[in-house]
């Protein structure tokens, strides 16, 4: 009986230690996953209006968050979809970024249901909704630092933009894009060119009144 009571107490005494072991794994691995994030969000910094130039970082959702007009909406910051107005215009739009924007063609019966979104179609990085002229304005944003699939991607801009037309038939559709300084490279011209032939308007995150050019173009396109 003394023997299989010093069992217990002995294997007990080592669960708690390893318990404890645990407990302290799990801690210093959180904190080192967190001290990983701040690491790599040191370098986004945005002193100006616009993305920043130099305060773009090498993330390509930190690049979507820096180049967001959200921060130039008079009201509404939610994720979903809601009404904005941007600082000093009074047209109204419907932000519908991501899934929002399917899901808000769909609610107020403008999506094309015998239509399936394509690939790259499905949830813009930016979106904004004019109901009472029937636009949308679709922004996408484009960050590389090396070569990639991305270089390829910009050029179908073309194709998706017709494919929103097909997805909303009785709305215009404008498709934009927000690019990095990467693809200002001399490589990049004729497909820059190609865009615009296409009636792609291209953006520079980079520039200090992006986010006011972008505006402007949205409030002036009717």
């Amino acid at each position: 009986m003394m023997t299989c009571l010093l069992i217990y107490k002995h294997f007990r005494k080592k669960l708690k230690c390893t318990t404890a072991l645990n407990k302290y794994y799990i801690t210093i691995h959180k904190m080192s996953e967190l001290n990983a994030v701040e690491e790599n969000m040191l370098p986004i910094i945005n002193k100006g209006a616009g993305a920043g130039g130099a305060n773009t970082n090498k993330n390509g959702l930190a690049y979507e968050e820096l180049t967001d007009l959200k921060d130039k909406y008079k009201s509404c910051k939610k994720d979903n979809a809601c009404e904005v107005e941007f600082v000093g215009f009074d047209r109204k739009f419907i932000k519908a970024n991501k899934s929002a924007l399917h899901k808000y063609m769909k609610k107020i019966g403008q999506l094309n249901k015998e239509l399936l979104p394509a690939a790259g179609c499905k949830e813009p990085d930016e979106a904004y909704i004019d109901t009472e002229n029937k636009i949308v304005f679709i922004i996408e944003k484009k960050f590389q630092q090396t070569s990639g699939s991305v270089d390829e991607k910009i050029q179908t801009g073309p194709f998706k933009k017709e494919h929103y037309q097909e997805l909303f038939p009785e709305f215009t559709i404008y498709y934009i894009y927000c690019l990095s300084d990467w693809f200002k490279k001399e490589e990049y011209k004729s497909t820059l060119n190609y865009l615009k032939k296409n009636g792609i308007p291209i953006f520079w995150g980079s520039s200090e009144t992006f986010k006011e050019d972008m505006i402007k173009f949205i409030h002036n396109s009717l």
